[in-house]
């Protein structure tokens, strides 16, 4: 399969003589950023899919404006997916069950940076069901999948085509947790720390962030092997600051954030913070999904799904500690993951149940959120920049 997008080309101007001359109020080529949307494309017991593939679509980073460029057919819920730093690589869960398949899948695909072109490479068998996150680790070697059913994380090597190889580790965790939802493992995230030391995953059904040192491809408990999170938080995502040693865990059952120090030589997540998403007279349903810093560090957001907002956070640059700044709605239904380009000026919303995506604008000095415009989109999950 091939997609095709367009390319943007500038026109020079010339003077009556014959000659170029600079222009000094020449208007400059507008900074397009491309984006590719995972989402659902069937019905599911939590999700009316409804769309046609991985979107993609151009943003224009100076104006906040976005617009739909094709899609990539074909895939059954690609609801999460990742880009390599080059931007050559494409990497895409398609979020299945036994209705479909024995196994769900992951399905790599080459990316021509010149035209934005894609082609399909391969899939290979994420060995249980329901994949929910998929990561590059920081060398570039290694494609990793983390399956919301059955506990299991699985790690692919990537050749040098970008292909992937068959899963050189699989591993499944155990156990289970106080809460309904926690009757059993629950991978949910899995990425490598920023000095690509350890591999972390956030297990929603056991209250643990499982840590783990990984060697040719293959994994083994790191020492902690585990960090314990509070009884029924249901850890999610965890994210790590882009400047200092901290990490931050957003927990779906109880909607709230740990904040922590991270010991680089031992892989230790030491807590400094537990605090809420919500505000203190809400009372509603609840479930946490996604959360990220800005590039330079200095904000946090946490996205609420049934309060349907994003909590907003100044970060301590000392001390790592948060200070709640305030709540900006999502201007949808059931906000999943969410995106801020690299300039760190904007943030994204994928509002999963009312087919929208919200676009802010991020205030430099108190990183409020101010809303500017928003666009039709079919059960949006995941919003990926490409580099």
């Amino acid at each position: 399969m091939r997609i095709i997008l367009g390319v943007l080309t500038l026109l020079l101007l010339s003077n009556c003589g014959g000659t170029l001359e600079k222009v000094e109020n020449e208007e400059a080529m507008p900074n397009i950023q491309q984006l590719l949307i995972g989402t659902y494309t069937k019905k599911e017991g939590h999700v009316d899919g409804k769309a046609e593939g991985v979107y993609l679509y151009d943003f224009n980073a100076e104006q906040g404006s976005i617009e739909h460029k094709g899609v990539i057919p074909g895939l059954i819920n690609p609801s999460f997916l990742t880009i390599s730093s080059d931007g050559k690589s494409v990497y895409v869960v398609n979020e299945t069950g036994p209705d479909v398949d024995t196994t769900a899948f992951i399905t790599a695909f080459s990316r021509n940076t010149e035209t934005g072109e894609l082609s399909k490479l391969n899939e290979q068998p994420t060995y249980s069901f329901a994949p929910c996150y998929v990561s590059i680790d920081q060398s570039g070697q290694y494609v990793m999948v983390a399956n919301y059913v059955g506990g299991i994380i699985a790690i692919y090597p990537r050749k040098e085509d970008g292909s992937l190889g068959k899963a050189s580790d699989i591993v499944q965790l155990e156990g289970s947790g106080p809460h309904a939802e926690q009757e059993s493992s629950h991978p949910h995230c899995i990425i490598a720390s920023p000095d690509n030391k350890y591999v972390y995953v956030p297990d929603k059904g056991t209250d643990k962030v499982m840590a783990f040192q990984m060697l040719n491809g293959k994994l083994s408990a790191a020492q902690p092997a585990f960090t314990s999170i509070q009884a029924g938080a249901g850890p999610r995502h965890i994210s790590f600051h882009p400047k200092e040693a901290f990490a931050y865990l957003i927990n779906e059952l109880d909607a709230s954030i740990n904040a922590f120090q991270y010991h680089a030589p031992t892989g230790r997540l030491e807590e400094i913070q537990h605090i809420s998403t919500l505000p203190s007279d809400y009372s509603g349903f609840h479930a946490c999904a996604d959360i990220h810093l800005t590039p330079n560090g200095k904000f946090l957001y946490g996205s609420n799904r049934g309060h349907n907002s994003i909590a907003i956070y100044r970060v301590d640059q000392k001390t790592g500690k948060l200070t709640l700044m305030g709540h900006e709605s999502t201007r949808g239904d059931f906000p999943r993951n969410f995106m801020i380009d690299s300039s760190g000026r904007w943030l994204l919303v994928a509002n999963q149940n009312s087919d929208n995506i919200a676009i802010f604008e991020i205030d430099q000095e108190t990183g409020l959120l101010n809303f500017k415009q928003e666009i039709d989109c079919k059960t949006p999950v995941c919003i990926q920049q490409i580099p």
